[in-house]
Protein backbone atom coordinates (compact mmCIF):
# COMPACT_ATOMS: atom_id res chain seq x y z
CA UNK A 1 0.00 0.00 0.00
CA UNK A 2 1.18 3.53 -0.78
CA UNK A 3 2.39 5.95 1.84
CA UNK A 4 0.21 8.81 3.08
CA UNK A 5 1.33 12.35 3.87
CA UNK A 6 0.73 13.64 7.37
CA UNK A 7 -0.84 16.77 5.90
CA UNK A 8 -3.52 14.59 4.34
CA UNK A 9 -4.24 13.09 7.76
CA UNK A 10 -4.42 16.59 9.25
CA UNK A 11 -6.84 17.85 6.60
CA UNK A 12 -9.08 14.78 6.73
CA UNK A 13 -9.28 14.95 10.52
CA UNK A 14 -10.36 18.59 10.19
CA UNK A 15 -13.08 17.55 7.73
CA UNK A 16 -14.36 14.98 10.22
CA UNK A 17 -14.43 17.78 12.79
CA UNK A 18 -16.56 19.94 10.49
CA UNK A 19 -13.95 22.27 9.04
CA UNK A 20 -13.13 22.02 5.34
CA UNK A 21 -9.48 23.08 4.84
CA UNK A 22 -10.18 23.69 1.15
CA UNK A 23 -12.21 26.78 2.04
CA UNK A 24 -11.08 27.61 5.59
CA UNK A 25 -7.62 27.87 7.09
CA UNK A 26 -6.76 25.38 9.82
CA UNK A 27 -6.35 27.18 13.17
CA UNK A 28 -2.92 26.94 14.78
CA UNK A 29 -4.31 25.30 17.91
CA UNK A 30 -5.98 22.62 15.79
CA UNK A 31 -2.62 21.87 14.18
CA UNK A 32 -1.06 21.47 17.62
CA UNK A 33 -3.86 19.21 18.90
CA UNK A 34 -3.82 17.07 15.75
CA UNK A 35 -0.03 16.76 15.88
CA UNK A 36 -0.12 15.59 19.50
CA UNK A 37 -2.85 13.04 18.73
CA UNK A 38 -0.95 11.68 15.71
CA UNK A 39 2.20 11.36 17.83
CA UNK A 40 0.22 9.39 20.41
CA UNK A 41 -1.06 7.11 17.67
CA UNK A 42 2.45 6.57 16.27
CA UNK A 43 3.65 5.56 19.75
CA UNK A 44 0.83 3.01 19.97
CA UNK A 45 1.77 1.65 16.54
CA UNK A 46 5.44 1.38 17.52
CA UNK A 47 4.60 -0.36 20.79
CA UNK A 48 2.64 -3.02 18.88
CA UNK A 49 5.75 -3.73 16.75
CA UNK A 50 3.75 -4.14 13.54
CA UNK A 51 5.96 -6.08 11.08
CA UNK A 52 5.12 -3.69 8.22
CA UNK A 53 6.60 -0.80 10.23
CA UNK A 54 9.92 -2.55 10.83
CA UNK A 55 13.14 -1.60 9.13
CA UNK A 56 16.16 -3.89 8.66
CA UNK A 57 19.66 -2.41 8.71
CA UNK A 58 23.21 -3.59 9.28
CA UNK A 59 24.77 -2.09 12.40
CA UNK A 60 28.19 -2.21 14.01
CA UNK A 61 28.79 -1.50 17.68
CA UNK A 62 31.29 1.32 17.17
CA UNK A 63 31.69 4.08 14.55
CA UNK A 64 34.06 3.82 11.62
CA UNK A 65 37.43 5.47 12.15
CA UNK A 66 37.53 8.79 10.30
CA UNK A 67 40.67 10.69 9.36
CA UNK A 68 40.77 14.14 10.93
CA UNK A 69 38.58 13.21 13.90
CA UNK A 70 40.16 13.67 17.33
CA UNK A 71 39.89 10.57 19.50
CA UNK A 72 40.35 10.32 23.25
CA UNK A 73 42.12 7.57 25.11
CA UNK A 74 40.13 4.30 25.34
CA UNK A 75 37.80 5.26 22.51
CA UNK A 76 36.96 2.34 20.22
CA UNK A 77 36.39 2.38 16.46
CA UNK A 78 35.89 0.02 13.56
CA UNK A 79 38.52 0.09 10.83
CA UNK A 80 39.54 -2.41 8.19
CA UNK A 81 38.19 -5.72 9.42
CA UNK A 82 38.23 -5.25 13.19
CA UNK A 83 37.71 -3.02 16.20
CA UNK A 84 40.50 -0.92 17.72
CA UNK A 85 41.00 0.88 21.03
CA UNK A 86 43.10 4.03 21.35
CA UNK A 87 45.74 3.42 24.01
CA UNK A 88 47.79 6.58 23.48
CA UNK A 89 45.82 9.81 23.05
CA UNK A 90 48.81 11.54 21.47
CA UNK A 91 48.61 9.13 18.54
CA UNK A 92 45.85 10.12 16.12
CA UNK A 93 46.93 8.21 13.02
CA UNK A 94 45.24 5.36 11.18
CA UNK A 95 44.60 2.20 13.21
CA UNK A 96 46.86 -0.61 12.08
CA UNK A 97 49.30 1.85 10.52
CA UNK A 98 50.13 4.38 13.23
CA UNK A 99 51.15 3.49 16.75
CA UNK A 100 48.78 4.05 19.63
CA UNK A 101 45.90 1.81 18.60
CA UNK A 102 45.43 -1.68 20.01
CA UNK A 103 43.50 -4.33 18.05
CA UNK A 104 40.55 -5.92 19.85
CA UNK A 105 39.21 -9.44 19.72
CA UNK A 106 35.43 -9.75 19.70
CA UNK A 107 35.52 -11.17 23.22
CA UNK A 108 36.90 -7.77 24.32
CA UNK A 109 34.17 -5.73 22.63
CA UNK A 110 30.84 -4.93 24.27
CA UNK A 111 28.41 -5.86 21.51
CA UNK A 112 26.04 -3.02 22.31
CA UNK A 113 23.70 -1.50 19.73
CA UNK A 114 22.52 1.88 21.00
CA UNK A 115 19.05 3.07 20.00
CA UNK A 116 20.67 6.31 18.89
CA UNK A 117 24.01 5.73 17.17
CA UNK A 118 25.26 9.22 16.17
CA UNK A 119 27.00 7.88 13.08
CA UNK A 120 23.75 6.36 11.72
CA UNK A 121 20.92 8.35 10.13
CA UNK A 122 18.05 6.44 11.77
CA UNK A 123 17.22 6.35 15.47
CA UNK A 124 15.43 3.28 16.82
CA UNK A 125 12.20 3.64 18.76
CA UNK A 126 13.10 2.17 22.15
CA UNK A 127 9.70 0.56 22.73
CA UNK A 128 9.54 -0.57 19.11
CA UNK A 129 12.25 -3.21 19.62
CA UNK A 130 11.52 -6.89 20.16
CA UNK A 131 14.71 -8.40 21.64
CA UNK A 132 13.56 -11.93 20.76
CA UNK A 133 13.70 -10.96 17.07
CA UNK A 134 16.20 -8.14 16.97
CA UNK A 135 19.71 -9.19 15.91
CA UNK A 136 20.77 -11.61 13.18
CA UNK A 137 24.06 -12.76 11.72
CA UNK A 138 22.53 -12.73 8.21
CA UNK A 139 19.99 -10.40 6.61
CA UNK A 140 16.62 -11.86 7.68
CA UNK A 141 14.95 -10.45 4.56
CA UNK A 142 16.94 -12.85 2.40
CA UNK A 143 17.53 -15.59 4.97
CA UNK A 144 14.14 -15.90 6.71
CA UNK A 145 15.20 -19.08 8.53
CA UNK A 146 18.21 -17.39 10.14
CA UNK A 147 17.85 -17.70 13.93
CA UNK A 148 17.87 -14.48 15.98
CA UNK A 149 20.80 -13.93 18.30
CA UNK A 150 20.13 -13.78 22.05
CA UNK A 151 19.90 -10.20 23.28
CA UNK A 152 19.21 -8.22 26.43
CA UNK A 153 17.31 -4.95 26.53
CA UNK A 154 19.15 -2.11 28.28
CA UNK A 155 18.14 1.44 29.07
CA UNK A 156 19.89 2.97 26.07
CA UNK A 157 20.02 0.08 23.62
CA UNK A 158 20.35 -3.66 23.16
CA UNK A 159 23.25 -5.90 24.19
CA UNK A 160 23.90 -8.76 21.76
CA UNK A 161 24.92 -11.74 23.86
CA UNK A 162 26.38 -14.00 21.19
CA UNK A 163 25.57 -16.96 19.05
CA UNK A 164 24.57 -20.49 19.81
CA UNK A 165 26.67 -22.45 22.28
CA UNK A 166 28.01 -19.33 23.98
CA UNK A 167 30.06 -18.12 21.02
CA UNK A 168 31.07 -14.47 20.81
CA UNK A 169 28.80 -12.11 18.86
CA UNK A 170 29.65 -11.32 15.23
CA UNK A 171 31.46 -8.06 14.52
CA UNK A 172 28.21 -6.59 13.20
CA UNK A 173 24.56 -7.59 13.12
CA UNK A 174 21.45 -7.14 11.01
CA UNK A 175 18.79 -5.60 13.23
CA UNK A 176 15.01 -5.32 13.01
CA UNK A 177 13.51 -2.18 14.53
CA UNK A 178 10.88 0.50 14.18
CA UNK A 179 12.41 3.91 13.46
CA UNK A 180 11.69 6.77 15.80
CA UNK A 181 9.49 9.48 14.35
CA UNK A 182 10.45 13.04 15.23
CA UNK A 183 7.88 15.30 16.81
CA UNK A 184 4.88 15.67 14.50
CA UNK A 185 4.84 19.41 14.06
CA UNK A 186 2.60 21.29 11.65
CA UNK A 187 4.45 24.58 12.18
CA UNK A 188 5.00 26.07 8.74
CA UNK A 189 8.53 26.25 7.29
CA UNK A 190 10.05 29.75 7.35
CA UNK A 191 12.31 31.06 4.61
CA UNK A 192 14.29 33.12 7.14
CA UNK A 193 14.81 30.49 9.85
CA UNK A 194 18.03 28.52 10.32
CA UNK A 195 17.21 24.85 10.81
CA UNK A 196 19.35 22.11 12.33
CA UNK A 197 19.40 18.32 11.95
CA UNK A 198 16.40 16.80 13.72
CA UNK A 199 14.09 19.76 13.13
CA UNK A 200 10.73 19.10 11.51
CA UNK A 201 8.70 21.59 9.48
CA UNK A 202 5.42 21.55 7.57
CA UNK A 203 4.70 22.66 4.02
CA UNK A 204 1.02 23.30 3.31
CA UNK A 205 1.81 23.46 -0.41
CA UNK A 206 2.94 19.82 -0.51
CA UNK A 207 1.04 18.54 2.59
CA UNK A 208 4.34 17.05 3.81
CA UNK A 209 6.20 17.22 7.08
CA UNK A 210 9.95 17.33 6.39
CA UNK A 211 12.72 16.27 8.75
CA UNK A 212 16.07 18.02 8.55
CA UNK A 213 18.95 15.56 7.99
CA UNK A 214 21.82 18.00 7.48
CA UNK A 215 22.06 21.75 8.02
CA UNK A 216 20.20 23.20 5.03
CA UNK A 217 20.59 26.42 3.10
CA UNK A 218 18.46 29.19 4.59
CA UNK A 219 15.64 30.13 2.26
CA UNK A 220 15.59 26.91 0.23
CA UNK A 221 12.23 25.19 0.65
CA UNK A 222 12.48 21.52 1.67
CA UNK A 223 10.72 20.26 -1.47
CA UNK A 224 13.14 22.25 -3.62
CA UNK A 225 16.24 20.85 -1.91
CA UNK A 226 18.14 18.38 -4.09
CA UNK A 227 21.05 17.72 -1.73
CA UNK A 228 19.28 15.28 0.58
CA UNK A 229 19.25 17.65 3.55
CA UNK A 230 15.51 17.22 4.04
CA UNK A 231 13.34 14.11 3.83
CA UNK A 232 9.54 13.89 3.85
CA UNK A 233 7.95 11.94 6.69
CA UNK A 234 5.08 9.68 5.70
CA UNK A 235 3.09 6.77 7.09
CA UNK A 236 1.87 3.59 5.47
CA UNK A 237 -1.69 3.89 4.20
CA UNK A 238 -2.93 1.08 6.44
CA UNK A 239 -2.63 3.38 9.46
CA UNK A 240 -4.23 6.50 7.91
CA UNK A 241 -7.83 5.82 8.99
CA UNK A 242 -6.78 5.14 12.59
CA UNK A 243 -4.62 8.27 12.86
CA UNK A 244 -7.26 10.42 11.14
CA UNK A 245 -10.05 9.40 13.52
CA UNK A 246 -7.75 9.68 16.52
CA UNK A 247 -6.77 13.24 15.55
CA UNK A 248 -10.40 14.17 14.86
CA UNK A 249 -11.40 13.01 18.35
CA UNK A 250 -9.09 15.67 19.80
CA UNK A 251 -10.63 18.37 17.60
CA UNK A 252 -14.25 17.57 18.44
CA UNK A 253 -16.17 18.54 21.56
CA UNK A 254 -18.26 16.04 23.50
CA UNK A 255 -21.44 17.36 21.86
CA UNK A 256 -19.86 17.02 18.41
CA UNK A 257 -18.99 13.35 18.92
CA UNK A 258 -15.55 13.37 20.52
CA UNK A 259 -15.96 9.98 22.20
CA UNK A 260 -17.65 8.40 19.20
CA UNK A 261 -14.65 9.38 17.07
CA UNK A 262 -12.26 7.98 19.68
CA UNK A 263 -14.22 4.72 19.76
CA UNK A 264 -14.04 4.54 15.95
CA UNK A 265 -10.27 5.06 16.14
CA UNK A 266 -9.99 2.25 18.71
CA UNK A 267 -11.95 -0.07 16.39
CA UNK A 268 -9.62 0.78 13.51
CA UNK A 269 -6.64 -0.05 15.70
CA UNK A 270 -8.21 -3.33 16.83
CA UNK A 271 -8.70 -4.32 13.20
CA UNK A 272 -5.06 -3.55 12.46
CA UNK A 273 -3.99 -5.72 15.38
CA UNK A 274 -6.15 -8.60 14.19
CA UNK A 275 -4.87 -8.31 10.63
CA UNK A 276 -1.17 -8.18 11.39
CA UNK A 277 -0.84 -10.13 14.62
CA UNK A 278 -3.52 -12.79 14.78
CA UNK A 279 -2.82 -13.60 11.14
CA UNK A 280 0.70 -14.55 12.27
CA UNK A 281 -0.56 -16.72 15.10
CA UNK A 282 0.43 -14.27 17.83
CA UNK A 283 -1.62 -13.86 20.97
CA UNK A 284 -3.06 -10.78 22.63
CA UNK A 285 -0.73 -11.36 25.58
CA UNK A 286 2.29 -11.09 23.30
CA UNK A 287 0.94 -8.01 21.58
CA UNK A 288 0.69 -6.05 24.79
CA UNK A 289 -1.66 -3.58 26.33
CA UNK A 290 -2.88 -1.70 23.28
CA UNK A 291 -5.03 -4.53 21.92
Amino acid sequence: MEEVKFGQILENSCRLAGRNPSVMDIPADWKVLAGMAIESGLHAIAAEKFPIMQRVEFRRYRPDWTAGTHYSRDMEVWHGDRYWRLEDASAQGEPGVADGWGPLEMCEVAAFVAFDQPWENTVMQSFGVDTTRFAYSSDPRYYPDAPPLPCRLCELGVLVLGGRGGSTPPDGVWVKFIPEYPRIDFAEWSNTAAYAPGDAVYRTATKDIYQCIETPTVGTAPEADTSGKWRPLRIRGEFAAYLTRLAASDLLTEDQGKYQSKAAADREFELLCERYHEGNGETRVRRGRFC
